[in-house]
């Protein structure tokens, strides 16, 4: 044998032990794999940013990118032991077909504009610490997932991603690369409406909430036996104030005004950290129906201590108030609770007494921005000055109230319907008021709108001992940021945030 063929003899060798090398790797990787697969069940995971409220998913061509989160699409992942990300069901590895998408069993790796999927064997790891809303790459601890803009200074986290933004590794950011993880079944549960068969009148409607748009007919008379006889028995005031308790006393006390209204009982739920001046406790203390609990975490947000206060009501009914509410001569408890006792309807909303008519019906459907020409998918109060009013569908017996679909925040409901279509979304901080009423609509609750019954709301001035320091930026400060985890929870573009998708 000469000196070439030896050459060529030792490069095959060389050639087969690496391929042999390589093989009992894959094969290693494998089992191990199966073995990790036969000891934990499948979890599947959506992976949503924080801030803006846009899901990571996979384009067809196989980029990872932002878009709206939709439970009618496959978005969701599953982590390896090894940190490594996968699209869709792991068992696709193997070639066991359990979803008909191409891109399922595929793992997440570094692409050219981005990241893309590719083989599990050259995937990119990932690790999210425990109680951690970032996922870190491995090795390297500083880059996070992050949806970006690219431009001619390098990739850079965006705050309020798009559909189709690209998703990549970048530096962390505290607010753009924050994300939360959801498992797939509560992901559908929570946003179940949007399954809803779109209709087939309105072909041209074909985004989620299209499935929403089927109107309801007006409350209709039930027999009952159940009536409520005493309104204390029946009636809890709900409330939720962000450290401002003496508003709330000035609420309770226009209440007590009236003799038939002031031995209904009154949840408050106050988040803030550790209690009023002893001062304020002890005034507190003067009111027998009034439940007060103050939480242990600052700013929670007004759904979610609207929820722990709406856990804690006992009777059938509950009446949403805010706290700088006050009871008019005009109010009318009475006929709201009639309409519940006596029809179908889950919801008697009234009307401040000082404001605009806010009763509306709900529309989702397209479209054109005249700026752009883009036609893009929205939802829409038709007629917001007064809209239930103009329709003016009515209610038997009731011809003062109509058919509506939302009204103000002064309403009387039934407390288990609230509760069945899971009361107020805790990610809304604020916008939250809207996405209650679209969730009744979808779950076929029907809505009244009786203006006859009035309450007013007067705002404290700013320099007033019932108002807090701080206030308007703790109500207001995140409302753009609302607004848009709103549009992006129901898959629409807000028409107050045209700005994001120029």
């Amino acid at each position: 044998m000469n000196r070439i063929q030896k050459h060529v003899f030792s490069g095959l060798l060389l050639l087969a032990i690496s391929a042999f090398t390589l093989f009992q790797f894959l094969l290693n990787y494998d089992i191990k794999l199966e073995i990790w697969m036969s000891q934990h069940p499948v979890a599947f995971y959506r992976i949503e940013m924080w801030f803006g409220g846009k899901c990571i998913g996979v384009s067809p061509q196989g980029r990872v990118e932002t878009m709206f989160c939709n439970p009618r699409d496959k978005q969701y992942f599953q982590f390896l032991p090894d940190g490594k990300l996968v699209f869709g069901d792991v068992r696709n590895i193997y070639g066991n077909s359990y979803h008909d998408n191409d891109s399922s069993g595929k793992c997440v790796k570094e692409g050219t504009l981005g990241l893309e999927l590719g083989d599990c064997i050259v995937a990119l790891k990932f690790h999210l610490p425990p109680n951690s809303s970032f996922l870190y790459s491995q090795p390297s601890p500083h880059k996070c997932l992050s949806p970006v803009n690219i431009t001619s200074e390098g990739l850079i986290p965006k705050l309020f991603p798009i559909n189709h933004d690209p998703v990549t590794l970048t530096s962390c950011d505290q607010d753009a690369s924050r994300i939360t993880l959801y498992k797939e079944a509560e992901f559908q549960e929570d946003r179940k409406y949007l399954k809803l068969p779109l209709p087939t009148s309105n072909p041209e409607c074909d985004f989620p909430g299209c499935g929403i748009n089927s109107p309801l007919p007006p409350a209709s008379l039930v027999r009952t036996t159940d009536r409520c006889i005493v309104l204390s028995n029946c009636i809890t005031v709900l409330t939720k104030t962000a450290r401002r308790p003496l508003l709330v006393l000035r609420m309770i006390d226009s209440i007590r005004k009236f003799e038939k209204y002031r031995d209904i009982p009154v949840v408050v739920y106050d988040d803030g950290i550790g209690p009023h001046s002893e001062e304020i406790m002890k005034k507190i203390a003067e009111y027998p129906n009034l439940r007060y609990v103050i939480g242990e975490e600052r700013d929670i947000g007004i759904s979610q201590g609207r929820n722990l206060g709406l856990q804690l009501v006992r009777t059938k009914y509950f009446l949403l108030l805010d706290d700088d509410n006050l009871f008019l001569p005009s109010t009318n408890l009475e006929i709201l609770v009639e309409i519940l006792d006596t029809t179908d309807a889950s919801l008697v909303g009234g009307k401040y007494s000082n404001q605009m008519d806010f009763s509306a019906l709900l529309k989702f459907d397209y479209q054109t921005v005249k700026m752009t020409n883009k036609t893009l998918p929205q939802l829409r109060t038709h007629n917001k000055k007064g809209g239930c009013r103009s329709a003016n569908d009515t209610i038997p017996t009731f011809p003062q109230c109509m058919r509506c679909e939302v009204t103000a925040n002064n309403f009387l409901a039934k407390t288990r319907d609230v509760i069945e279509v899971g009361g107020w979304s805790k990610e809304l901080k604020a916008q939250e008021h809207l996405d209650l009423f679209v969730r009744l609509k979808a779950a076929r609750k029907k809505v009244v709108y009786c203006p006859s019954h009035q309450v007013a709301n007067v705002k404290p001035f700013y320099n007033s001992a019932m108002q807090v320091k701080g206030y308007h930026s703790l109500r207001h400060g995140k409302s753009k940021q609302m607004r848009i985890l709103f549009s992006n929870r129901w898959n629409v573009v807000h028409r107050y945030d045209y700005e994001e998708v120029l």
